[in-house]
């Protein structure tokens, strides 16, 4: 009688909660929050460096803009080379790039354009790091919590690197100078040392190249109990393979609708979001507040994304994602509004802190629901073109406000421009009819 084929995809979605999930998501977290770190620090030093070299509200915009051209640019590229290359060394390699273009910052950015060209390099890297690390969150996220594990596993430490961001630029810029951030940004360089020891390549990867001992060696590593199954066992990877076929088969019949609304509810989130938290700083100083009441409402902010986060995972396990995700963007125009009402009374801290939490509570289901609306052998590369084609959003908004802050009643129109961004999100997500069962992912989570 012939040995029982395991299947790969399965023995990883069927997996307890074990020290090895808890392992690799604290490295990954690690990354994460670097990563969190140096996207969201630039609006803490975009009012020092405005003032150093005299720049204009557009000339800000684009330096907050050019690091989400490099973020797009690194999305589109991590996918094709990790399928050539692996996981495991695109994300060693971005990284390095990421400690290496902060230190650059640091040591050599003396002027605008040298500042934008280094930000374009260090974008590129924080493009590839977060498709590529929720994509691997994703493949090893037990069924049972699968919204849970990868909110908490991606949200809290890219949080944990924003809220850092802001208390670096509240505590360290003012004594130390901008540069300082940066200099910060380098600890990259010894994370990347700790990932060459301890990251492993994706076990998706390796099944696509047949390499079936590597694959018994860490599915043995995240299920001991199983181990002794896979020694000298027959593997299936479980993947559908897409062929060349792959960017085409987003936009076929089975997945057109759902690709749409991802592509567009997911550029007019990231237009709020990245608008958001590279000019709040700035915006609360024109309105004529003190520097430390300025970063610490960009702080605030960050610190709600983890409620918003996690409170967006316990209900997409419990309820459909759609739905929540709609209620977050809705949540997040009215919270929008009040803060354009409140912002110079005791009350903007509410407002904030309520922006925050709906904002980023919907981004981050919107990320699960990226990953989890193909099936598993599309999934990467839907989530880098998705990822790619929703920074276009982002590196409007920073433009966009450049250029509102320059009108009448700055304050409303910067706001209210979000605030519809975020109502039109939920209208085009909602208003996408669900496919039919037979055309549904196989890989859907259970819900529980």
């Amino acid at each position: 009688m012939s040995e029982p084929v395991i299947d790969v995809a399965a023995e990883m979605r069927d997996a307890p909660l074990s020290g090895f999930h808890i392992r690799f998501a604290v490295l990954i977290g690690a990354i994460l929050f670097l990563d969190g770190y140096d996207l969201f620090n630039a609006a803490y030093v975009a009012p020092y460096v405005r003032q150093e070299w005299g720049l204009r509200a557009p000339q800000i915009g684009m330096m907050l803009s050019i690091g989400l051209v490099g973020l797009a640019t690194g999305a589109l590229l991590q996918g094709p080379l990790a399928d050539r290359f692996g996981r495991r060394a695109i994300t060693l390699g971005a990284v390095w790039l990421l400690g290496l273009a902060s230190l650059a910052l640091a040591i050599f950015a003396h002027s605008f354009e040298v500042f934008c060209a280094i930000r374009l390099a260090l974008g590129v890297a924080l493009g590839m790091l977060s498709p590529l690390a929720f994509v691997y969150i994703n493949e090893w996220a037990p069924s049972r919590c699968a919204n849970r594990f990868a909110t908490l596993a991606f949200v809290l430490p890219f949080s944990l690197g924003g809220i850092a961001a802001g208390l670096a630029g509240l505590l360290i810029a003012p004594e130390w100078g901008w540069r300082a951030l940066y200099l910060i940004g380098g600890l990259g360089l010894p994370v990347a040392f700790l990932a060459h020891a301890m990251l492993p390549e994706s076990v998706r990867f390796l099944a696509s190249r047949e390499r079936w001992s590597k694959v018994a060696q860490i599915l043995s590593r995240a299920r001991p109990d199983r181990a002794a199954a896979y020694v000298g066992a027959a593997f299936q990877s479980g993947e559908t393979s897409s062929g060349k076929g792959a960017f085409a088969s987003l936009l076929a019949p089975r997945y057109l609708r759902t690709t749409v609304s991802i592509w567009v509810a997911g550029a007019l989130s990231l237009l709020c979001i990245h608008g958001l938290t590279g000019w709040l700083p700035s915006i609360v100083l024109a309105e004529g507040a003190g520097v430390r009441t300025a970063f610490g409402y960009g702080s605030l902010l960050m610190t709600m994304q983890i409620f918003g986060g996690l409170a967006g995972g316990w209900l997409a396990d419990r309820f459909e994602r759609v739905p929540v995700i709609c209620w977050g963007f809705v949540g997040g125009a009215l919270s929008l509004i009040s803060l354009a009402a409140t912002l110079n009374t005791p009350f903007a801290m509410i407002a904030v802190a309520a922006t925050g939490f709906f904002i980023f509570g919907a981004q981050a289901v919107m990320n699960n629901h990226i990953a989890m609306s193909y099936e598993t052998g599309l999934r990467s590369t839907a989530v880098g073109v998705a990822v790619a084609v929703n920074r276009i959003g982002g590196v409007a908004g920073p433009m966009l406000i450049g250029f509102t802050q320059g009108l009448p009643a700055a304050l409303w129109a910067t706001l209210g421009m979000l605030a519809v961004a975020q109502l039109l999100a939920a209208l085009t997500l909602g208003a996408r009819r669900p496919s039919p069962p037979s055309l549904r992912p196989a890989t859907e989570p259970s819900v529980v």
